[in-house]
C-alpha cells in the first residue's frame, strides 16, 4: 500500500507544479498586456492633444479668413482688414458669436505699443475683441497679414505681419 501512495503523492506533486506554472504564467501575461496597454493609452492621450492643437490652429485660420476680418478673397487669403477688427472691438454682438474665451490680433512688425482704440489706432500693439475672464489656457495662434488703408501722403495698401489668437474651452 505503500507503493501506490507514493506514486499518488508523486502524480500530486506534478500537478500541482503544473498548476503554479501556469498560473506563473497568466501572471506573466497579465503584467506583459498590461504593460502594453498603458503605453498604447499614453500615446492615444499624446494623440489627442496633437488633434486638439491642430483643430485649434485650424479655427484660428479660419477666423482669419472670414468675413467680419477678410481683407478681400480675391486679393489676399490670409489677410485681415484692420479698420474692421477695430470697429469689431467695441460691438458686444459678436462676443458670443464665435464661442470664444479669447480673441485677439496683434501686431508683431512693425512693434508699436499698448491696446488700439479709435482714439489710438493705427498707432498701437494689439486689438482684443473677446476677453472673458477666467482661465483659458494657452491661446492657438497663427500668422496673418494685417492690411489697412493709409490716407496720410497718398492712397494706398499698408500690410504689416501680424498674428491671430483664439482660446476657448472647447479649443484648450
Amino acid at each position: 500500500m505503500n507503493f501506490y501512495l507514493a506514486n499518488y503523492s508523486k502524480g500530486q506533486m506534478k500537478i500541482q507544479q503544473m498548476a503554479f506554472v501556469l498560473v506563473a504564467l497568466m501572471i506573466f501575461f497579465a503584467l506583459v498586456s498590461l504593460f502594453y496597454f498603458s503605453i498604447r493609452v499614453s500615446n492615444l492621450e499624446k494623440g489627442v492633444v496633437e488633434l486638439r492643437e491642430d483643430e485649434a490652429k485650424e479655427l484660428v485660420r479660419k477666423l482669419a479668413a472670414s468675413p467680419e476680418f477678410a481683407w478681400t478673397a480675391t486679393d489676399c487669403a490670409s489677410c485681415i482688414d484692420l479698420d474692421k477688427v477695430i470697429l469689431l472691438k467695441n460691438r458686444k454682438a459678436y462676443s458670443g458669436f464665435w464661442n470664444l474665451d479669447y480673441l485677439a490680433v496683434e501686431r508683431v512688425y512693425p512693434s508699436k505699443q499698448g491696446e488700439c482704440s479709435k482714439g489710438s489706432y493705427p498707432n498701437c500693439n494689439s486689438i482684443t475683441i473677446i476677453n472673458k475672464t477666467g482661465a483659458f489656457g494657452t491661446p492657438a495662434w497663427s500668422y496673418v497679414a494685417l492690411c489697412r488703408h493709409e490716407f496720410s501722403k497718398s492712397n494706398y495698401v499698408r500690410c504689416e505681419l501680424g498674428r491671430i489668437f483664439a482660446a476657448g474651452k472647447g479649443i484648450q
